[in-house]
């Protein structure tokens, strides 16, 4: 059950309920080739960070290049590697100040102060542990990929994972965009996990992908309902209360993962404070004159901020508050401008309004010109060949959701603060995906020709197995 699509499966009825299938080991050879794809993605991206990022970043706050929230990262990895806890970088070294801080979620820069702890704290350390992050992403898109669609486009995704520029472009900062990549894969095959085998083992591995998403990205939070929700609820060969049970598995450990850090932000500031206190800012500088009527409409600038006159008691929750009412009393008095802004939003993530301004302006999101203007020129043919790809899972009736969802998540965070192609990066793998089905599915028929495709589809059952869809083994 390795073929392509064939023609005669592009038409077939509305899905049964799906049957618990195996997930066969993936073969020795598959494995190799795999891990030489992995080896060549992790030189290409040590010879970008080597070549076009080496001492982009350094002690000051922003240079040039060197987006600010690498400095945050990498500077709050190594203050909690010392032991003085989760407090603002800029308060310390710049005011010298002791502020309690959130203003991102602590997995990324955690896993950074693991390494600061043990001596690997420079810039160049942190610099390679994304590297290396960014380098497992491949790896783990071949295997996720092949349960699901099968060898032939497995490989194919780990290469366009490899080769991607707006893929490895972000694996050159320090920045949280690598690991949310890596996060909205391990989310998408434990959704088809969930999906293929309907037990609580894989409803609790999907919350945990979930819950680490969240400790990165908080708005991938909404993957519950995106993911979680059809994965469970939509399984019609279960009962409606093994379907209700296990989606609130799913629900009830992605909330356990992040309650720790949930829990001890409720006990520090003066207002609540969930997983970070960063809407407020985002919101302040995206909502403004400059974003709404200037030439950066739909993007942000700094000099949105207002000016936050802080007094005697005043913690970061007090900065969120501020700026969040600021900006929505800034969206309230110019609702009918709203529209407006939110397509140039949408089009500015989606490179259809402004592309060429856009890979200038990325430039100060820690991505060199040349390498954003490559990775626009890739960007075209591989939103085609996904959509394709997408018409292709649907007709073989496998549900689209699991890799889906961070595209539907990434449209939605640009509506709601302002569109650039870093905070896209979490659909990133979706894109590569899906294109890779596409392309083993045409290279497929191309190969066996048509007959020789409908014969290898025969033995399809009224749902699509793993291995199914995306060429045959290797």
């Amino acid at each position: 059950m390795t073929g392509a699509l064939a023609p005669d499966e592009l038409h077939a009825p509305e899905e049964a309920a799906p049957r618990d299938v195996p997930f066969p080991r993936p073969a020795k050879r598959y494995v190799v080739i795999l891990l030489a794809i992995t080896a060549a993605a992790f030189l290409l991206r040590l010879a970008f960070y080597w070549f076009a990022r080496r001492g982009s970043c350094g002690a000051e706050v922003l240079v040039d290049g060197c987006p600010g929230d690498a400095w945050v990262y990498h500077n709050s990895a190594n203050l909690l590697a010392e032991g003085k806890g989760f407090i603002s970088p800029a308060d310390w070294y710049v005011n010298d100040v002791r502020f309690p801080s959130a203003d991102h979620p602590p997995l990324f820069f955690g896993i950074l102060a693991a390494f600061s702890f043990v001596g690997l704290d420079s810039w160049t350390a942190h610099h390679l542990v994304v590297v290396l992050m960014g380098t497992v992403t491949v790896f783990v898109t071949g295997i996720a990929t092949r349960e699901v669609f099968g060898e032939r486009a497995g490989l194919i995704a780990a290469v366009l994972i490899a080769l991607n520029p707006n893929v490895w472009i972000n694996d050159g900062n320090v920045l949280s965009e690598t690991p949310a990549i890596l996060c909205a894969v391990l989310v998408m095959w434990a959704g088809y996990r969930l999906w293929y085998r309907a037990t609580y083992a894989p409803a609790i591995l999907l919350g945990v992908a979930i819950g680490a998403s969240m400790l990165v990205r908080p708005e991938m939070g909404i993957l519950v309902l995106f993911v979680g929700a059809p994965m469970t609820l939509l399984r019609r060969d279960a009962a409606w209360r093994d379907r209700i049970l296990r989606f609130v598995v799913v629900g009830v450990t992605a909330f356990l993962v992040v309650l720790p850090w949930v829990g001890y932000n409720l006990t520090r500031f003066n207002h609540p404070v969930t997983l970070s206190t960063g809407f407020g800012i985002t919101l302040s500088n995206t909502n403004c004159d400059i974003t709404y009527y200037g030439d950066r409409l739909g993007y942000w600038s700094p000099d949105c901020i207002p000016v936050i006159e802080r007094t005697k008691g005043w913690d970061q929750s007090d900065d969120e508050q501020f700026l969040r009412e600021t900006a929505m009393d800034y969206i309230r008095s110019h609702q009918r401008r709203y529209p407006v802004v939110v397509a140039a939003r949408l089009g500015r993530m989606w490179n259809v309004y402004k592309p060429l301004q856009q890979v200038d302006l990325d430039y100060y999101e820690g991505r060199p010109v040349w390498a954003n203007r490559l990775a626009l020129v890739v960007f075209y043919p591989l939103v085609g060949l996904a959509i394709y790809g997408a018409v292709l899972v649907r007709r073989r009736r496998i549900p689209l959701m699991p890799v889906l969802a961070p595209v539907l998540v990434v449209t939605m965070s640009a509506v709601i603060t302002f569109g650039h192609a870093r905070y896209r990066a979490p659909a990133e793998p979706a894109l590569c995906i899906l294109a890779a089905i596409a392309i083993a599915h045409l290279t497929t028929r191309a190969a066996s020709g048509s007959d020789a495709g409908r014969r290898s589809g025969d033995a399809s059952s009224d749902h699509a197995s793993p291995s199914d869809i995306g060429g045959t083994r290797v």
